[in-house]
């Protein structure tokens, strides 16, 4: 039986920095969060939310017990990927 990490507002969150700009992945390792957008060319709730995106991907670290990636694609599909 799998277990829902993430909330539903988590979710939503997440689906928001896909569609609105652009956001393919993010990547949590020893040296914090990557994507494979520049996050200082963002405006708007991309920046106000970077706050709930470390608590997002606190929770999945602490969860998956290892670092990860979450990866995007159409439609909003999100898979997650230890690394």
């Amino acid at each position: 039986m799998s277990e829902n990490i993430l909330s539903l507002e988590d979710l939503k969150f997440l689906e928001s920095l896909y569609f609105k700009h652009g956001i393919s992945f993010v990547r949590c390792d020893e040296s914090g969060l990557s994507f494979n957008k520049d996050l200082t060319t963002l405006e708007g709730d991309a920046l106000e939310g970077s706050n709930y995106l470390s608590e997002i991907s606190k929770k999945l670290k602490f969860r998956l017990n290892s670092n990860f990636q979450l990866n995007f694609s159409s439609g909003f599909n999100l898979d997650v990927v230890k690394l």
